[in-house]
C-alpha cells in the first residue's frame, strides 16, 4: 500500500459559494446543529439533527430524519422530506429518497429522477453518478455523456477526471472519456496546476508538470504546496516547511500540522496549536486544544473542551461556547 498524502485539503464548502457580504457558520450545541454570522448571533438556532454549510445560498438541514435546506435568513425553503440532500453546486443538488438518488434544483423541482445508487455533486457540468457497482458522468439534463463502466469516478478538474478500471489502474480521462496520456502516470498521486506528487519507492517526491523532478522522492509525508511553502516528515522526524525544490525553511519542529489557508497554517507544538505564516513563522502562539483553518479572516479554536472564533491577530471574537466545530468554517452568502 502507498503512504498516505497528507493532502491538507480546504473545506468542500468554501468551492462554489458566491462570496459577497454575510459571513455564516455551521456550530453545533448541546447536540444540535445551528447557523451563526461572524458577530455571533444566531441565524437559525442549534434545533438540527445533522446539518452542513452553506452553498449557493442553501444549506442542508435535518429534522425528524428528513432533509430539507434553509436560506440565509433562517427560514426553511424546501421542507424536510428527502432522505439525503448534498450543497447545491452549479444550480443543482444530489438528494436520496428510499435507496436511490437524483437532483433537485433550488424551487426543489426534480431535474434528474430517482435512479442512482450513488452521485457526487455537479462539476463542470458534469457528475459522477453510480449503478449497479460502477460509475460514469451525466450533464445536467441527466444524459449519460461517459460510460457508466468504471470501478470508481472522480470529479474533474479543469477538464480533466480521473477513474479507475476494474483493474485497480486509475487515470484521466477529458469531457469526451478519452484517456489522456502523462508522463510517470503511473506513479501519479495529486494532480495540481504545475506540480504533481509522485511516489517511488515507498517515498514521495515533487514534479513539475512536464515532467522534470524537483524534489527526489524521499518524503514520508507532504502537504499541499502553498507560495511554494509546503510541510514535509522524513521518517519519525517532526514536520518541517520546504519548497517544492526541496530547501529547507523551518527544520522539523511540529508536532502536527494543518494546510495553509489565507496565509496561515495551524501547528502543534508540544501538545498545543498555534498558526504559522508561511514566510514570517508563527504569528499566533500556540495555547488550543484543536483548530481550523482560517476562512472569511477566521478560524474556529477549541479551548476548555468548547469551540469559539479567532481573528488573524488571535484575538477572541467569539467565545468558546460550542460543543463541535463538525470541521465547517465560515463562508459568505449573497
Amino acid at each position: 500500500m502507498h503512504k498516505t498524502v497528507f493532502l491538507f485539503l480546504i473545506s468542500i464548502t468554501l468551492s462554489g459559494v458566491s462570496f459577497a457580504q454575510n459571513r455564516i457558520a455551521l456550530v453545533k450545541k448541546d447536540g444540535k446543529f445551528g447557523f451563526i454570522t461572524d458577530e455571533g448571533k444566531y441565524i437559525a438556532d442549534p434545533q438540527y439533527e445533522e446539518a452542513f454549510s452553506f452553498s449557493e445560498n442553501l444549506a442542508p438541514v435535518m429534522v425528524d430524519g428528513k432533509w430539507g435546506y434553509i436560506d440565509k435568513s433562517g427560514r426553511t425553503v424546501i421542507e424536510p422530506q428527502y432522505d439525503y440532500a448534498n450543497w447545491f453546486w452549479e444550480g443543482l443538488a444530489a438528494v436520496k429518497k428510499g435507496e436511490k438518488y437524483g437532483y433537485i434544483n433550488p424551487q426543489n423541482q426534480l431535474v434528474i429522477p430517482f435512479q442512482y445508487d450513488y452521485t457526487f455533486s455537479f462539476s463542470e457540468g458534469l457528475s459522477m453518478v453510480e449503478m449497479d457497482g460502477k460509475a460514469g458522468y451525466i450533464n445536467k439534463s441527466g444524459e449519460i455523456v461517459i460510460p457508466i463502466e468504471y470501478a470508481q469516478a472522480f470529479d474533474y478538474y479543469k477538464g480533466i477526471g480521473s477513474v479507475q478500471d476494474a483493474e485497480g489502474r486509475i487515470f484521466f480521462i477529458d469531457k469526451k472519456g478519452e484517456k489522456v496520456d502523462k508522463p510517470f502516470l503511473n506513479h501519479l498521486i495529486l494532480k495540481k496546476q504545475d506540480y504533481v506528487y509522485f511516489y517511488e519507492n515507498d517515498k514521495i517526491g515533487i514534479k513539475n508538470k512536464r515532467g522534470k523532478t524537483l524534489t527526489s522522492a524521499r518524503y514520508d509525508a507532504l502537504g499541499t504546496l502553498y507560495k511554494n511553502r509546503v510541510f514535509y516528515k522524513i521518517g519519525d522526524e517532526k514536520y518541517g516547511i520546504a519548497t517544492k525544490t526541496g530547501t529547507i525553511k523551518r527544520k522539523p519542529r511540529f508536532d502536527d500540522v494543518q494546510g495553509f489557508s489565507e496565509g496561515l497554517a495551524a501547528v502543534k507544538v508540544d501538545g498545543e496549536w498555534g498558526y504559522i505564516h508561511h514566510r514570517k513563522g508563527m504569528v499566533i502562539a500556540p495555547r488550543f486544544e484543536d483548530t481550523r483553518p482560517f476562512s472569511e479572516g477566521l478560524a474556529a479554536v477549541k479551548m476548555n473542551g468548547k469551540w469559539g472564533y479567532i481573528n488573524k491577530k488571535g484575538e477572541l471574537i467569539i467565545p468558546c461556547q460550542f460543543d463541535d466545530n463538525n470541521d465547517e468554517m465560515f463562508v459568505r452568502v449573497r
